[in-house]
């Protein structure tokens, strides 16, 4: 347990220590207001809890509230940016705001279509815009959605939740650092339009569409990452660089990665040294891919590489089962190169490649070749190498 005089606090803000086991006698408000004058000449609270680890609704209110009018519940304190809480190892997660959830928020959806619909969480339009939560150990589902911060340190969280953050498409929070992050939740970053870089050191999963629509996100690394689950990374349309050596699974339409396509900063090489599973439209559409090289790649899925304009290699000996269509219409591909066993093959699993220029390369000396026909593209060159 830490308290006042414990943190090295930036100018400006105001350490409060708060009791939360007196919350029913002594609430936080009335505490806050008793030190309003010193807050109105502040620029941040840091709240330092004692007799507890979570606040209760009421308390969380008074917080989220600060900047209203005393006429709406609030203390008028519009001066105030940054908020500390420390000791909070527990926080509120957010409602859903389904069409039959009663909240005002009922229908409102995070990006057109009926899904996903945000969660009403109490802090939005709030007055935090630099948010510190380091002792909170679970970010649950809903807790930020549509938030509007610009800065967050969570650095004890170990588990996002779903919908988190999600849907804050003003919101100027450019750097997620996740230091002790081991699971990542379905749309958790969804629609964080400012988003520019995302460090999460320790994480072992990212959920479905968990980053999609992160504009302007631009390096994403996950060195402990195992699996990326459905449009994880979709619609990263500035995405220059991923560092993710211990990927094994990429979902369907997983990533964007071209950078910007007027500099050539998109991604030319993908390394991905532990990838066994790519899955549908993973790999597509990326105008500045040059290699894949995926050395342990065992199961690539429906058009998993398609559409690369400017692929020329692919590496991936391990490869022992290939879905339709897998290397469509890549123009410029030259080689694929595979492993000693011949992959399963769907019929049409080279439907759609140029056998004017394209050639599989194999291990010299593997009878099991011999008898190898490419499916969907019969005429493709197969030369032992």
């Amino acid at each position: 347990m830490t308290k006042p005089g414990d943190h090295t606090l930036p100018a400006g803000t105001v350490a409060v220590q708060y009791d939360v086991s007196k919350a029913a006698a002594s609430p936080l408000k009335g505490q806050l207001a008793q030190i309003r004058d010193r807050l109105a000449r502040g620029s941040g609270l840091a709240l330092y809890l004692t007799g507890g680890t979570a606040l209760n609704d009421t308390d969380l209110t008074a917080l989220q509230t600060l900047h209203k009018p005393e006429t709406s519940g609030g203390l008028d304190l519009t001066n105030l940016r940054r908020l500390h809480v420390y000791n909070l190892r527990s926080l509120q997660g957010g409602r859903e705001c389904t069409p039959t959830s009663g909240l005002a928020c009922a229908g409102q959806t995070a990006r057109g279509g009926d899904w996903p619909y945000l969660w009403y969480n109490g802090w939005w339009d709030t007055w935090v815009k630099d948010l510190v939560l380091d002792d909170l150990d679970e970010v649950k589902d809903g807790t930020f959605s549509n938030h509007n911060f610009a800065s967050v340190s969570l650095r004890g969280a170990r588990t996002v939740g779903v919908m988190a953050f999600g849907h804050a498409p003003y919101a100027r929070l450019a750097v997620v650092y996740l230091p002790s992050a081991i699971t990542i939740g379905r749309d958790a970053f969804r629609r964080n339009q400012y988003l520019l870089k995302v460090n999460l050191p320790h994480a072992v999963t990212v959920g479905d569409f968990a980053f999609d629509d992160t504009s302007r996100l631009q390096y994403f690394a996950a060195p402990n990452l195992e699996s990326i689950g459905r449009n994880g990374l979709n619609d990263t349309h500035a995405l220059r660089a991923v560092h993710l050596p211990s990927l094994t699974y990429m979902g369907i339409n997983c990533f964007d990665l071209n950078g910007d396509a007027a500099q050539g900063t998109g991604v030319k090489v993908l390394r991905l040294p532990k990838l066994q599973t790519l899955d549908k439209n993973a790999i597509t559409g990326f105008a500045t891919l040059q290699q894949v090289w995926a050395p342990m790649l065992t199961t690539a899925w429906h058009y998993s590489i398609t559409n690369n304009p400017k692929l020329l290699s692919v590496y991936a000996p391990g490869l022992r089962k290939l879905g339709p269509h897998v290397f469509t219409n890549n123009v410029a591909l030259r080689a694929v190169y595979l492993g000693t066993q011949p992959p399963a093959q769907d019929p049409t699993a080279f439907t759609g490649t140029d056998a004017a220029k394209l050639t599989l390369y194999h291990p010299p000396g593997k009878a099991a070749w011999r008898a190898f026909r490419p499916a969907g593209n019969p005429a493709l060159r197969v030369v032992e190498q």
